[in-house]
């Protein structure tokens, strides 16, 4: 294999593997069943009541 085709292999291959990810990132992120946890998570960082300090 020659220099230019690693190169056009690795943008080609390396452009579809970081789209796959970015879709499958993007379909957790926004899947329905997930929406629980993320607004757990949301609620995790603020403060409980009154009796802590905010």
């Amino acid at each position: 294999m020659t220099h230019d085709i690693l190169v056009y292999l690795s943008k080609t291959v390396g452009l579809i593997w970081l789209m796959g990810f970015f879709l499958i990132v993007v379909i957790r992120a926004y899947s329905p069943s997930r929406r629980e946890a993320h607004e757990a998570a949301a609620r995790s960082i603020l403060p409980r009541g009154p009796d802590r300090d905010a």
